[in-house]
C-alpha cells in the first residue's frame, strides 16, 4: 500500500516537472548553477553539492568554536553556576543574524548577471512559443525558489549546530527544540531580507535607468553592494554589546542596521525584549514585507521593458580612448613596460578589471574583506593604547597594511583566473610564443603597481604623521618588499595570460584551497608583522633588512629554477580534450 502510494506520487510529481511552466523554471535554477564541467568552459567548475557545502561551512565552524564559551565542564571550572544561555547567546545571535545576511547577500550579489536574463536568453527564448509573461513568472519563481535554498543552506549547520552547543546542556528537551526553532527562523528570515534587499535594488535600477546605462553602473553597484555586507559584518564585534542595551542608547545609529531589528525579533520570540528590541523587531517584519512587495513591484514593472530591449544593448561598451590612463600608459612604455607582451598586456588587465564584472567583483571583494579586517585590527589596536600615541607602532598597528596587501594581492591572482571571452583568445594563441617567459613579469609589474601605489599612496603618509619620518619611510619600504615577496610566491606556477584560459579545476580542492588561504593570511601577516616590529625597535636593524630580502629572494629564485625544469608551455586550456585509440584495425 505505501509502495503504491509512494509510486503514484513519484509519478505525478514527474509528470507535473515535465510541463512546460516547470521545465522552464528548472532550466533558470540550472543555468544558475550551470558550470557545465567540460573543457573550455566559461564558468567555474562548481557542483550544486559543493557551492551549497561551501555557504554551510562558516556557520559550522563559528557554530564549533563557540563551543568553549558553552561547555558546561568548562563553564564549571570557570565557576559560572548559573550561566544563562539565552543572555550569553545575544552577541552569539547577533553574529549568526549577520552572517546569514552577509552570505546570502553576497551569493545574490555574484549570481546577479546569472539570476536576470541576458542576451543569451533572449536569443533563446523568443524563438520558442512562450509569452513574455510566462518567461517573467517562471523566472521570478526560479527566483523565490533560489532565495529560499540559499536562505535554509547558509544557516542549515548553525541551526542544528550552535543550538546543540548553546542548549545542549540543559536537562529540558523543550528547552533545545525552542531555542533551535527560534535561532532558525530568526536567521533563515534575516537572510530572505538579504536577498530580497539585493533583488529590489536590481529591480529598481531596472526600473529607473535605461537598459544600457544600467550595464555600464552594475559592475560598480555590485561593488557597492559587496563593500556595504562587508562593512555590516564588520559591526558584529562592537554593535552586540550596544544592542543589548538600546534602552541606555534612545539615540543610538545602531537602531537603523538590520541585523538589530532582526535580534529584536528573535529576543521577542524568546520573551526577553526589552521596549527597545520590542519595537526593533516589529520593525525586523514590516522592512521584510516591505522588501518583499518593492522587489516584486519593481522587477514586475520592468521585466517586459527591459527584456524586449536586451537585443538593441550593445554587446561591448569600448569605452572612451586616450585621456588619463592613455598618458600613464606612455608614460610606463620603455621605462616599466619593456616588452610588446608587457605593453599590450598591462593595458590589457587595467581594462578588463575596470570594465569587466566577474574580475572586477571578485576584486571588490577581497579589497572590502582585507577592509573589514584591517578596520577590526585598527579598532582593537587603538582600545589598547587607549588613545596614547606611543614612539613605536604596536604589532598590531604594523600589521594593517599588510593585512590590506594581502587580500589584494590574492585578489588579483584570483582574478587573473576568471576568463573573459574565450572565443576571443585566439589573437593570443597565434601572436604569442607558447614558450615565452614573459607572462610572469607582466603579472608581477601589474601586481607590483597596485602595492606600490597602496604603500606610498597610503601607508607613507598615515605612518609618517603618527610617528614620524623615520618609522614612516621604514615601513613603507618593509611591506613594499614584503608585497613584493608576495607577489612572486603567487606567481611561482603561472603560465596563462590573465582572463584568456577556463577556470582551473576547483571542484575537488576548494574547501583546501580557502583553508590555505586562511593560514597563508595568518602566516604572513604574523610573522611579517612581528618581523617589522623588531625592525622598527632599533633603527639600526633596518640595515639587516638588505640581507633578509636577499635570502628571501635565493630562496624565490631556487624555487623558481626547480621548477622551470619541469614548466609547462604557456597555456590557453586548463583541461586538453582527451581521446581514446578505437584499434579498429586489430580485429578484436
Amino acid at each position: 500500500m505505501i509502495v503504491a502510494v509512494r509510486r503514484g506520487l513519484h509519478e505525478r510529481m514527474a509528470s507535473t516537472l515535465e510541463l512546460p511552466f516547470f521545465r522552464l523554471v528548472s532550466l533558470f535554477i540550472a543555468r544558475t548553477f550551470d558550470s557545465g564541467g567540460k573543457p573550455g568552459t566559461e564558468q567555474l567548475d562548481f557542483g550544486i553539492g559543493l557551492i551549497l557545502a561551501l555557504l554551510a561551512l562558516p556557520g559550522a565552524v563559528v557554530s564549533i568554536l563557540l563551543f568553549d564559551k558553552y561547555s558546561s565542564l568548562l563553564q564549571f571550572f570557570r565557576g559560572a553556576r548559573d550561566f544563562d544561555s539565552y543572555a550569553a547567546a545575544l552577541p552569539d545571535e547577533y553574529f549568526f543574524i549577520v552572517l546569514s545576511m552577509v552570505v546570502t547577500g553576497a551569493v545574490a550579489v555574484w549570481w546577479w548577471d546569472t539570476i536576470f536574463l541576458d542576451r543569451r536568453d533572449y536569443l533563446n527564448l523568443v524563438p520558442l512559443p512562450l509569452s513574455t509573461r510566462r518567461i517573467f513568472m517562471a523566472n521570478l519563481t526560479a527566483i523565490l525558489f533560489l532565495a529560499v535554498l540559499f536562505a535554509l543552506d547558509v544557516n542549515a549547520a548553525s541551526s542544528v549546530l550552535f543550538p546543540v552547543v548553546a542548549a545542549g546542556a540543559q536537562q529540558s528537551l523543550t528547552y533545545l527544540v525552542r531555542f533551535a526553532a527560534v535561532h532558525a527562523l530568526v536567521v533563515v528570515l534575516a537572510s530572505m531580507f538579504s536577498f530580497l534587499s539585493v533583488f529590489a535594488v536590481v529591480g529598481s535600477l531596472l526600473l529607473a535607468l535605461p537598459y544600457a546605462v544600467f550595464r555600464q553602473i552594475s559592475l560598480p553597484a555590485r561593488i557597492v553592494l559587496i563593500l556595504g555586507l562587508l562593512g555590516l559584518l564588520s559591526t558584529s564585534f562592537a554593535v552586540s554589546a550596544v544592542a543589548g542595551h538600546l534602552g541606555e542608547h534612545p539615540h543610538s545609529a545602531v537602531r537603523f542596521l538590520p541585523p538589530v531589528w532582526f535580534l529584536g525579533l528573535c529576543q521577542i520570540l524568546r520573551q526577553r525584549a526589552d521596549p527597545s528590541l520590542t519595537l526593533m523587531g516589529h520593525r525586523a517584519l514590516i522592512t521584510l514585507g516591505c522588501v518583499f512587495v518593492v522587489a516584486l513591484a519593481t522587477w514586475a514593472l520592468s521585466y517586459g521593458r527591459v527584456f524586449s530591449r536586451i537585443s538593441a544593448a550593445p554587446e561591448i561598451d569600448t569605452g572612451r580612448r586616450g585621456g588619463l590612463m592613455g598618458g600613464v600608459f606612455s608614460a610606463l612604455d620603455g621605462i616599466v613596460l619593456l616588452t610588446p607582451l608587457q605593453r599590450a598586456g598591462y593595458r590589457f588587465v587595467i581594462k578588463t578589471l575596470l570594465r569587466n564584472q566577474r574580475p572586477g567583483l571578485v576584486l571588490g571583494g577581497f579589497m572590502g574583506l582585507g577592509i573589514v579586517i584591517a578596520s577590526q585590527t585598527a579598532f582593537s589596536a587603538t582600545n589598547e593604547v587607549a588613545g596614547v600615541i606611543q614612539t613605536l607602532p604596536s604589532v598590531d598597528m604594523l600589521s594593517i597594511p599588510l593585512i590590506l596587501s594581502y587580500w589584494i594581492l590574492l585578489g588579483l591572482r584570483v582574478a587573473f583566473e576568471i576568463p573573459v571571452e574565450l572565443r576571443a583568445n585566439w589573437i593570443f594563441k597565434l601572436s604569442l610564443d607558447r614558450n615565452s617567459t614573459d607572462v610572469v613579469p607582466l603579472a608581477r609589474k601589474m601586481m607590483v603597481t597596485v602595492c606600490l601605489l597602496g604603500s606610498l599612496g597610503l601607508v607613507f603618509p598615515a605612518y609618517l604623521r603618527v610617528w614620524g619620518i623615520a618609522i614612516g619611510l621604514g615601513h613603507t619600504l618593509f611591506v613594499c618588499l614584503a608585497g613584493a615577496f608576495l607577489t612572486e610566491i603567487l606567481l611561482l606556477r603561472l603560465r596563462k595570460i590573465p582572463f584568456t584560459c577556463p577556470y582551473p579545476p576547483f571542484r575537488d580542492s576548494a574547501i583546501v584551497s580557502v583553508l590555505i588561504c586562511i593560514l597563508g593570511f595568518i602566516a604572513y601577516t604574523v610573522v611579517s608583522s612581528n618581523l617589522a616590529h623588531w625592525l622598527l625597535a632599533g633603527l639600526a636593524r633596518m640595515l639587516l633588512l638588505p640581507a633578509l630580502s636577499g635570502l628571501a629572494w635565493y630562496g624565490i629564485h631556487k624555487i623558481r629554477q626547480e621548477i622551470a625544469v619541469e614548466q609547462e608551455p604557456l597555456s590557453f586550456e586548463d583541461q586538453p580534450e582527451a581521446f581514446e585509440l578505437l584499434k579498429l584495425s586489430d580485429g578484436n
